[in-house]
């Protein structure tokens, strides 16, 4: 049960750095002083990077830490300095923008605190500008740490062949420990004790996740832009609430906020949620906020489904079809096409859309009854048979994701056509893998790459049948889906030339113990002009 205190003076406490850094209860997952989550670097431009660290005083008073970035891993060709202050009022976590810097270019850094004590070294790049013949992007996303270990984190980081590392959210989880999981694995804690709703609770589930040695690695090893997506906040957010918050929870706009401080002050991500970024003349990235800035709320299909045909009949002809409804905003949307209009013009060869839910549709097919397990629970017999009565209507299950907003996905889509652009879009949130191809009007407009979970359960947590089966039967039911994985955890790659992008699908053999062993993957390639897949 958390303490009687007064919510409202709490949170204006620790947003004006009342709240000190300095807990040595919190001690026993991370250090209590020094630099004590390793580095990190984020929001990368062409000369510009934004370099972090986390570091606390012994006597908790603020800090102005030194900053040093070279050309070498030793640290011997220095070639720009900063500075950044780590106090209470961002609890202890430090940023510096360093500008003047040669533009893609592999750069070390490393900071030191007024006692001479220092960080790690950490490797980052700007991005390149002019002619660029190759990028290599790993994806990933819905990393739970109580589930298991960061071995796709761990694997990525090993890797000598990334450019920059792109976080499709869900890089924390919201829930009171042993909800999502039931059971933590050993070793794999968190604090706080509770469900996070104020500052100094996503402050501590931050430093949770990130005590974690695969996590430190990725971020020390490579720029990385992280967006957010729900469990950042709160379960299925949209922009005047979420599921996972009741009104005893005390008021949206303060959890809300308290979440995007604690996400800036850890993941360097800019004050506006959608961004374009350039890599020379080869791609454009172009990140969405399809959760917090303007999305409508999820319509109630449970409901439709519990009101009989009638109901059901007047959902699909009704509010969900609706054109008024949005994901983005009409803001964000009007972004959006001039920033892809832009792109194209300015002849970037391709154009990433990094967004945070699936924007194919998903049909539960008839046979899906048969792959529950004999000890399937009440609440996934209902969910296969709920969808399977949307599907008989022609309404994809999941109104979470683009497919509860299917006039915005239209428009999303018409100004990716009307750019002329050659799209590819990732997602996150599923936890599943998946590989589709959208079309607009019957004509070929952009190829879909989901991304699968590194820890969170798929559909293997309440399907039993083989995955092949279930992947068979997904095929067969859902118009655009080219392939899936719904059984396994690990992220995936992107690699763009001027005449195609690759998609390498890596999966872990487990995550049930440390291991960088992987499975056997899966790739698809898009041409250049085609702006469809085709598994490889």
């Amino acid at each position: 049960m958390r303490p009687a205190i007064d919510r409202r003076a709490f949170l204006t406490a620790t947003a004006a750095g009342l709240i000190l850094p300095v807990r040595p209860a919190l001690a026993r997952l991370w250090p209590g002083s020094g630099f004590t989550h390793g580095v990190a670097s984020g929001d990368p431009a062409a000369g510009a990077i934004t370099l972090w660290t986390r570091y606390a005083s012994v006597t908790g008073a603020a800090a102005t830490l030194k900053v040093e970035v070279a050309e070498d891993a030793g640290l011997t060709r220095i070639i720009a300095r900063g500075e950044a202050v780590a106090g209470a009022e961002t609890w202890g976590t430090a940023q510096a923008r360093i500008t003047g810097l040669p533009d893609g270019r592999w750069l070390w850094y490393r900071f030191t605190a007024p006692d001479g004590s220092q960080s790690t070294i950490g490797r980052t790049r700007t991005l390149p500008s002019g002619k660029l013949d190759q990028m290599k992007i790993a994806v990933l996303s819905c990393s739970n740490r109580p589930f298991g270990h960061f071995n796709a984190y761990a694997h990525a980081a090993a890797r000598d062949d990334i450019d920059l590392v792109i976080h499709l959210g869900d890089y924390i989880y919201e829930y009171q420990p042993r909800v999502y999981p039931e059971v933590v694995m050993p070793g794999r804690e968190i604090l706080p004790a509770d469900e996070i709703i104020m500052i100094d609770d996503y402050r501590q589930r931050y430093a949770s996740y990130r005590a974690d040695p695969a996590l430190q690695a990725i971020h020390a090893r490579f720029p990385m832009i992280a967006i957010w997506d729900d469990h950042e906040f709160a379960n299925d957010t949209w922009k005047g609430g979420a599921q996972n918050h009741q009104d005893n929870e005390g008021v949206w706009n303060l959890r809300r906020d308290a979440a995007v401080k604690a996400h800036r002050e850890w993941l360097m991500s800019p004050d506006r949620p959608y961004q374009r970024y350039d890599f020379g003349n080869l791609l454009s990235v172009m990140t969405l906020d399809t959760r917090m800035t303007a999305r409508d709320k999820q319509l109630d299909l449970n409901a439709a489904l519990r009101g009989g045909p009638d109901a059901i009949k007047a959902f699909a002809g009704g509010e969900w079809q609706s054109p008024t409804r949005t994901i983005l905003g009409s803001e964000q949307e009007a972004w959006f096409a001039s920033e892809i209009a832009a792109s194209v013009k300015s002849g970037q060869r391709w154009q990433l859309v990094a967004q945070q839910v699936v924007m194919g549709d998903i049909f539960t097919p008839k046979q899906a009854v048969e792959w529950l397990g004999p000890d399937a629970d009440a609440r996934a017999k209902a969910y296969v048979q709920g969808g399977l009565m949307a599907a008989q209507a022609g309404i994809p299950g999941a109104q979470d994701m683009w497919s509860g907003y299917p006039q915005a996905r239209r428009r999303l889509l018409k100004a990716m056509a009307d750019a002329g652009a050659n799209p590819i879009v990732i997602a996150g949130d599923s936890h599943n893998a998946w590989a589709f191809n959208h079309r607009l009007d019957n004509k070929p407009v952009a190829a879909e790459f989901g991304v699968q979970s590194v820890t969170s359960p798929g559909y293997e947590q309440s399907l039993k049948a083989d995955p092949a089966v279930i992947r068979a039967g997904l095929l067969q039911s859902s118009p655009g889906l080219a392939w899936c994985d719904t059984s396994r955890r690990g992220y995936l790659t992107l690699t763009f030339t001027p005449a195609e992008t690759r998609c390498d699908f890596v999966f872990m053999e487990t995550i049930q113990t440390v291991s960088t062993a992987t499975s056997i993957g899966q790739a698809a390639v898009v041409k250049h002009g085609k702006r469809q897949m085709t598994l490889a």
